[in-house]
């Protein structure tokens, strides 16, 4: 799907300070302090302190009324048709409130704040070019998710709205809604929209709020007002000229492109997901050691009875199964799940890990013992680099692709940063493991585990690339939500 070029990007700036009128008016408070910015060639439009601000200083307040929603008093038809989008997707339950007052025109009590949305979403990967999503498709935890919103919409448009106009039930003056305007408004919601009074209520939109910029050290927070009101204020003292910045949430950047159209490098809550399989453990404790496929006799990792019991208690086995794990920056590398599963994997019996719960075992803190962590760290390296050889790309090479003469189209170029960034989680993970084993290095061995100890370091941590084969049948990756 694509926006239609000739569509206007951002707000103006007559369009904006009738906004700021509108909110007044409306029984909101706007203070002197906040100037609508309007975009430059990076940033889009945002907040601006016009002076300077104290903290606790309120600085935006919204009442019930100028916040877009729907409850039990929305027009009837709207709340039919909102009830048919699944409770997962509250984007697109919005979404088409916010169709209803586009619709509406100067006929609607928010047209000043729909007039000041963007009519263009070319940062959404929803809306990205074939080139850009292919791009994407090297990190599937993404491009399923974009692929899954497209089908969505263009089932939800065929089944539900295509032959409402004109009929009893049609919520919007038989005005034809299709797929692309009702992906535009869910583009709106799913960056802009806010859980104001909780997950267990319909979000709303916050009009002028909404257009803050993210920082993960933001110097303005959104918090309850008086009689249900909403109230921006200042989280922090604010020079003058300063950007008024909201954090969006501990995000990756996997879900601050997919919903708000950008990403932060070297975001420290950025993750790289993978989907649980025994068979990715064990290709990445080959390719860790250089050896080829074992034979096909060879036990299957997690086979046995206290290592299915432990997967069990790890919801990893079984009909409610989670089966994302995760590397990150702020997961102190990998996910607990994932260096549970590593330990385990490397245990011989069930007495290694006897006494130990799911939690012990993905607890940093609480090794098996030195030999064990030692093969289990080597186990989790082997995963991410493995999960680097799959990528079709290099890291260097997406550099490259970056710091060209400047030919790749913005979406391409947002995909290739997006991209790079998961391949610099992968390999700061793998920098940070061979620090960890270097360091166990320097702890005394048990009495015997020596030459064990070194046989393990010589097989994976020489920084040779090796040459190395498998299986069909025992290594060869399934496809999923991560890359397992």
């Amino acid at each position: 799907m694509q926006p239609k070029a000739s569509l206007r990007l951002f707000a103006s700036a007559s369009s904006a300070a009738r906004l700021v009128d509108w909110v007044s008016s409306s029984g909101g408070t706007v203070s002197p302090a906040v100037n609508v910015s309007l975009p430059d060639s990076i940033m889009g439009a945002g907040l601006k302190a016009s002076k300077a601000c104290r903290t606790g200083e309120l600085l935006v307040s919204l009442p019930r009324s100028c916040q877009l929603s729907y409850d039990g008093s929305t027009e009837p038809n709207l709340l039919q048709l909102i009830s048919k989008v699944p409770e997962e997707l509250w984007g697109a339950k919005l979404a088409l409130r916010v169709l209803k007052e586009r619709i509406l025109g100067p006929d609607s009590s928010f047209q000043y704040y729909i007039d000041n949305l963007p009519m263009g979403v070319p940062g959404i990967p929803m809306f990205f070019s074939p080139d850009a999503i292919r791009a994407l498709e090297q990190y599937p935890p993404l491009s399923e998710q974009v692929k899954k919103r497209c089908r969505w919409l263009l089932s939800f448009s065929s089944e539900h709205l295509s032959a409402l106009p004109g009929s009893p039930a049609d919520p919007f003056k038989g005005t034809p809604v299709d797929a692309n305007i009702l992906g535009w408004a869910l583009a709106m919601t799913t960056s802009r929209a806010f859980r104001v009074r909780g997950p267990q209520h319909p979000a709303a939109l916050l009009p002028l709020i909404d257009m803050s910029n993210h920082s993960f050290s933001p110097n303005c927070e959104v918090k309850p007002g008086p009689a249900g009101s909403v109230e921006m204020v200042a989280a922090r003292d604010i020079s003058q000229d300063e950007d008024l910045l909201l954090s969006y949430g501990a995000l990756d950047n996997t879900f601050l492109l997919l919903d708000y159209g950008f990403i932060v490098p070297g975001n420290q809550y950025d993750t790289v997901l993978i989907r649980y399989d025994p068979i990715m453990f064990e290709a990445g404790q080959l390719l860790a050691q250089g050896q080829g496929a074992p034979p096909d006799e060879a036990p299957d990792l997690g086979s046995a009875a206290y290592q299915q019991q432990l997967l069990t208690e790890m919801q990893l086995l079984g009909p409610k199964a989670d089966l994302e794990l995760a590397f990150g920056r702020s997961l102190q590398r990998c996910s607990p799940r994932l260096l549970a599963v590593a330990r385990l994997f490397t245990t011989a019996s069930a007495a290694e890990v006897r006494g130990r719960t799911a939690d012990d075992l993905g607890a940093w803190d609480q090794p098996l013992s030195l030999i064990n962590e030692v093969k289990a760290l080597r186990m989790v390296a082997g995963v991410a680099a493995m999960l680097l050889t799959r990528f079709p790309t290099t890291l260097e090479q997406d550099r490259r692709a970056l710091e060209g003469p400047g030919d790749l189209a913005p979406d391409v170029r947002a995909a290739v940063q997006f991209r790079a960034e998961k391949k610099v989680v992968l390999s700061e993970v793998l920098q940070d493991i061979a620090h960890r084993i270097r360091g166990l290095a320097s702890q005394k061995l048990p009495q015997g585990a020596a030459e064990a100890y070194r046989e393990s370091m010589a097989q994976g941590c020489g920084g040779q690339k090796r040459n190395h084969s498998t299986s069909s049948q025992k290594a060869k990756m399934r496809r999923g939500r991560g890359f397992g």
